[in-house]
């Protein structure tokens, strides 16, 4: 009878090891200093540990199997590795070089590399974004989609999947869920973790944001239509500005081409994440007739020369900045602002980042 007992106690104490998962490894900058194992819910962060790293910087946890794949952080300050875990996942090693964190090397979890290799991406398009280097960004944007897609497609409800679609860049998503191009993606994965985990916050909470997002961008269709088909267009003013080069361009010269009419300043809020998206909109479409003419109204014309030196659309510069009386010729009260111009001229509405490719594609013949 003692046996039993004896073997039912070790058959339990098995059965809770193989319950709990081994994160361990070495964080050169965290010698001697307080280490955190947190959970990363939907709304909060919640430590689930803490221990003082010996002089080799070297932790272990033990972190408990969670029932769905769910997000992790070792965090020491304002630094941290996010890794991930599910029900079947094995120990993990999380290795950091010196103080560099999206250097972080991740053995044990494919999932928990390619979450690492997003942070890493994104991490380099931060740095490029602060050096105001729009080539580089634009190349390194590509390149973050190319892989993000990539991690996607591989497994839509793997954890990886679903930290690529909710990363953001400067407040905008990578894959924005109100753009035809970002829904595709968010449907995906919204999909496969329904399909995989219906009762699973996080899969309610994809599935809510992608039904959602179908809403908006049918009502943005609707919109967009409802504009084109207003009848309340109106011609163009012309606009004539000196672009780099310090020759001056009109407006009036692009007759004959649906333009993209851009407001903005390369050193408003969010500006790198707005040229990215006028990248990507002149790498899409540029080839099949659209033009952009970017009115920028940066208050430095020396600033505004060196942070648009690689931009390829046609970009002028208003000296007189929010004093413009253009702007209050096309009622601007905020930038970025666009509309669309006819082939013949004529403004077919005020537009917004959510709704202006659907135009374009609507209109472009």
């Amino acid at each position: 009878m003692k046996k039993s007992f004896v073997y039912i106690l070790m058959l339990i104490v098995f059965a809770a090891c193989k319950d709990r998962v081994k994160i361990s490894g070495t964080i050169e900058c965290a010698r001697g200093e307080m280490l955190y194992v947190e959970h990363t819910g939907l709304n909060k962060s919640e430590i689930l540990d803490s221990i003082e790293t010996d002089d080799d910087g070297e932790f272990k946890f033990k972190v408990e199997r969670p029932q769905y794949p769910d997000l992790y952080r070792i965090r020491i300050g304002k630094n941290f590795v996010i890794f991930a875990l599910d029900s079947v996942s094995g120990d993990i090693e999380i290795n950091v070089p010196d103080s560099s964190f999206h250097k972080a090397e991740i053995k044990g979890s494919e999932v928990s590399a390619e979450i690492q290799r997003l942070r890493a991406s994104h991490y380099e398009l931060q740095q490029l974004a602060l050096k105001k280097d729009v080539a580089g960004v634009d190349e390194a944007l590509k390149k973050h989609n190319e892989l993000a897609q990539e991690i996607i497609l591989k497994d839509t409800k793997s954890m990886s999947a679903y930290y690529a679609i909710n990363q953001t860049f400067n407040g905008l998503y990578y894959f924005n869920p109100y753009e035809k191009r970002g829904l595709q993606f968010w449907s995906a994965v919204a999909t496969g973790f329904d399909l995989n985990y219906p009762e699973y916050e996080r899969s309610k909470e994809l599935k809510a944001i992608t039904l959602n997002a179908i809403k908006q961008v049918r009502n943005y269709r609707l919109d967009v239509d409802a504009i084109l088909e207003s009848g309340e267009e109106s011609a163009f003013i012309d606009i004539e500005l000196p672009n780099r080069r310090d020759d001056k361009v009109k407006l009036s010269s692009l007759k004959g081409k649906l333009v993209l009419i851009d407001f903005s300043a390369y050193t408003m809020e969010q500006a790198s994440a707005h040229m990215l998206f006028l990248h990507e909109l002149y790498d899409v479409y540029h080839k099949h007739g659209l033009e952009i003419f970017q009115v920028s109204v940066d208050p430095s014309k020396l600033q505004w020369l060196e942070l648009s030196h690689n931009s390829q659309w046609i970009c002028v510069h208003d000296e007189r900045s929010t004093a413009s009386p253009i702007l209050l010729s096309y009622n601007i009260t905020e930038i970025p602002t666009f509309f669309l111009m006819d082939y013949d001229g004529t403004i077919l509405g005020r537009f917004n980042h959510e709704n202006l490719e659907y135009a374009i594609t609507k209109y472009l013949r």
